[in-house]
């Protein structure tokens, strides 16, 4: 059966036609597919038929300017570019929303390990300007602050009543607050 014979029959809706026209080309078309689409692709199957529905419903716009083989393969060929297009938008569109999502939690960490550097850096000047104060001061606000003795162990090591412990350590956290002031006015990085 020649093309312009076939293509006649199936517009007819022959379904001998039809049979004989799936038959001649199925294999072809699924082998098209399955290159353009990859091996044991799910969808070459799927792009397979989709053709052959195109093709039967096209045919009344077949010129004969080709081949019937050649046409069929023609919208083979589209079709499976369709969907690798639309497999691209896909990956395009997830890559967009995971960056997305991952964005505000990039930037949270980025917020803490800003904050914590910050924090390392203003202890570092407490520190340091707490080193400069005298022996009284420095030794109490060492014990409260990094070895966490209360006001009773404070007064029994300094052997003063907790009163004059808490007078001590307000006139020292006072003394170092405006220490600490000065070295950030004068821009110390320590």
């Amino acid at each position: 059966m020649d093309d312009r014979e076939l293509v006649q029959k199936l517009i007819a809706k022959d379904p001998q036609a039809e049979r004989y026209f799936f038959q001649t080309y199925k294999d072809k078309v699924y082998q098209a597919c399955s290159y353009l689409l990859g091996y044991r692709d799910p969808e070459a199957e799927d792009t397979a038929q989709e053709a052959f529905i195109i093709a039967l419903r096209k045919l009344p716009e077949f010129e004969f300017r080709s081949s019937l083989n050649r046409w069929l393969y023609r919208i083979c060929v589209f079709l499976c570019y369709e969907r690798i297009r639309k497999r691209r938008r896909q990956v395009t569109h997830l890559d967009w929303e995971l960056d997305n999502l991952s964005a505000p939690l990039s930037l949270q960490k980025q917020r803490r390990q800003e904050e914590e550097e910050e924090k390392a850096r203003m202890a570092g000047i407490i520190r340091s300007q707490r080193d400069l104060m005298g022996e009284p001061c420095k030794d109490l606000l060492r014990l409260r602050d990094e070895e966490d003795h209360s006001y009773a162990q404070l007064s029994e090591a300094l052997k003063v009543p907790i009163g004059t412990v808490m007078s001590r350590l307000s006139r020292c956290k006072e003394a170092l607050k405006r220490l600490v002031l000065d070295a950030l006015k004068a821009g110390e990085n320590v």
